[in-house]
């Protein structure tokens, strides 16, 4: 008995054209990410961008390098802020009685908040030392090397990120010792503005990216 044919199917797309558009949406996803940090932490889309500008102007690496240091200086000052705050919460009687300031979940939050506050110190004293050397000839390097490129890239985005990490923490240890206390009011108080909060972030982050 001869084989039976297989079925065609005409109208069904070819399978290598859609693996090939997966594969493409899928670098459209890693070249927006890609864009969106270097946009928010550089001010340009990507290192040739800021290359080709600095090459035809060459006090935009200047000025780029002094709007850099002082944007991580002023996160080294809130973040040192942050870490004398938490310490004084942990070694002081809590400050309200509406929330369980003394359940370990809130203390855990707070201690992890410091943490990330002084990586955000470390992590900012590392990027100005970068910034102090920082010049043409070190950028062209950085592009040519993938390596490089992603360690600097990671560079520039640990310090806020990791300001962004006490700042969530906090605000879950705030969460945490008011779902721990006995205020009904409390708890739906923190309820609403949590989902408040989410909802802004996420109509933000839609309408910008």
């Amino acid at each position: 008995m001869p084989p039976l044919p297989l079925p065609s199917y005409p109208n069904s797309p070819d399978l290598r054209s859609y693996t090939m558009a997966e594969q493409h949406e899928s670098n459209n996803v890693i070249q927006r990410i890609r864009e969106c940090v270097f946009l928010t932490f550089l001010g340009t889309s990507s290192l040739e961008d800021l290359m080709k500008t600095t090459e035809s102007d060459k006090t935009e690496l200047t000025d780029l390098k002094q709007r850099l240091a002082d944007r991580t200086t002023n996160i080294n000052l809130i973040s040192a802020l942050a870490v004398s705050g938490c310490a004084v919460f942990l070694t002081t009687t809590p400050p309200t009685n509406f929330a369980n300031w003394i359940h370990l979940f809130p203390y855990v939050c707070v201690g992890t908040a410091i943490g990330c506050a002084m990586l955000s110190v470390v992590a900012g004293l590392g990027l100005l030392v970068v910034l102090n050397v920082l010049d043409l000839k070190l950028l062209q390097r950085v592009q040519r090397n993938v390596f490089k490129k992603a360690l600097f890239l990671m560079l520039l985005m640990m310090p806020l990120t990791f300001l962004g990490a006490a700042a969530i923490c906090v605000f879950v240890a705030w969460i945490g010792a008011a779902w721990y206390g006995v205020i009904f009011g409390v708890k739906l108080a923190m309820t609403i503005g949590c989902l408040l909060f989410f909802f802004t972030l996420f109509v933000g982050v839609v309408v910008i990216y």
